[in-house]
């Protein structure tokens, strides 16, 4: 990534975390929480982004130690050339897989509602077209766009809070009734559908703010995406009993197709389609980030070069799980790469910087 080329503004950052963050999950978390916490499942959510803090806490402790780094950059300095390249190729695989993850999962929700017909290689193909033209531009770009498009959030909640004129708050009664644990249980499957905010250890030196600034753009995001979260899984206890809830893998999306809107036949149609925009920016996330690394490991100046590849690969993944089973074991690959490579990499590098106490600029 160049250097030299302008920053964001912490407006942009604020929302290009939101978009990257905000993705697949929000449509079936009320099902999963359903299983563990039940009516305590918006205890959960608030629990989960309590988490999201503390690691976005370590991250911006480690980043703010090397100015004007990034974690791939970082990795360099202190793991030196041949262990830190290693990382990196670690961080582009992780990249790559999560984008996958993410396209495959957004195929899987449109194939059930409204795409039925239609082969898997067309959706996949099209969302890798739409995605390698946002990620092969520079960064400010992608965070324009990732602005423009946060209007859509508005129709969104819109929907969602329709689906209010038919709660029944009893439903929610009583908040404990699952255990504390099973709440705390719960908060594994939040914390899962809330990646995309370690999309800051790659942008983190681009954004025209002081370090103090960034952090608070950044708690601020993940602020709003756990009330987003929260809201909306609370709208679904309040709409649907837990028997019912066991029985709809993607209840945001019934809720909305059994909303009467009176000159809307099928809202949920019109709402997948605003769902799918925000889709495609956390796969362009993720695209850049893969795109950016590679640049790094390879010594290029620019990143576009590799965006192709990138999408290429995503397509690839996506399509390879045919089967339930295959698209479990994909999915369960991702999440336990995403501690290793969100949680645990970060931290040991945090921990390695306390002993070294090497900054940026000072000789390794």
């Amino acid at each position: 990534m160049e250097q030299a080329e302008k920053k964001m503004s912490p407006r942009q950052l604020f929302l290009f975390i939101v978009q990257a963050q905000i993705g697949v999950g929000v449509l079936s978390i009320p099902f999963d929480l359903s299983k563990t916490a039940k009516s305590g499942a918006g205890i959960s959510v608030l629990i989960a982004g309590v988490i999201t803090q503390i690691i976005i806490l370590m991250m911006w402790a480690l980043l703010r130690r090397f100015p004007g780094m990034n974690l791939f950059q970082i990795c360099l300095r202190l793991a030196g050339p041949m262990m830190g390249r290693f990382l990196i190729a670690c961080y582009v695989g992780y990249f790559s897989l999560l984008g996958s993850n993410v396209l495959l999962n957004a195929y899987m929700v449109l194939q059930r509602w409204i795409l039925q017909s239609t082969p898997k290689w067309v959706v996949l193909i099209l969302f890798c077209i739409m995605t390698y033209y946002l990620a092969k531009e520079k960064l400010t770009v992608l965070a324009r766009f990732y602005s423009l498009s946060s209007m859509l959030f508005i129709p969104l909640i819109i929907f969602v809070s329709y689906g209010l004129s038919q709660a029944k708050i009893e439903y929610m009664l009583p908040l404990a009734e699952a255990g504390l644990l099973n709440i705390l249980k719960g908060t594994k499957d939040t914390t899962i559908s809330m990646y995309g905010f370690e999309m800051i250890l790659i942008i983190f030196p681009f954004i025209d703010a002081s370090d103090s600034k960034k952090l608070k753009m950044i708690s601020l995001s993940n602020l709003f995406v756990t009330l987003f979260y929260a809201f909306v899984v609370c709208t679904c206890l309040m709409v649907f009993n837990q028997t019912q809830l066991a029985m709809i893998p993607e209840p945001v999306i019934y809720l909305v197709k059994s909303l009467n809107f009176y000159i809307i036949d099928r809202a949920d149609i019109l709402f997948l389609s605003i769902w799918s925009i925000t889709l495609v920016c956390s796969i362009a996330s993720y695209s850049f980030a893969a795109a950016d690394g590679l640049a790094i490991l390879l010594n290029k100046k620019n990143h576009h070069i590799f965006a192709p590849w990138i999408n290429v690969a995503f397509f690839l993944i996506a399509l390879l799980p045919t089967t339930p089973m295959a698209i479990d074991r994909i999915n369960k690959v991702s999440e336990f790469a995403a501690y290793v490579f969100i949680a645990a990499i970060p931290f040991l590098l945090m921990l390695f910087t306390l002993f070294v106490k090497k900054k940026a600029g000072e000789a390794a």
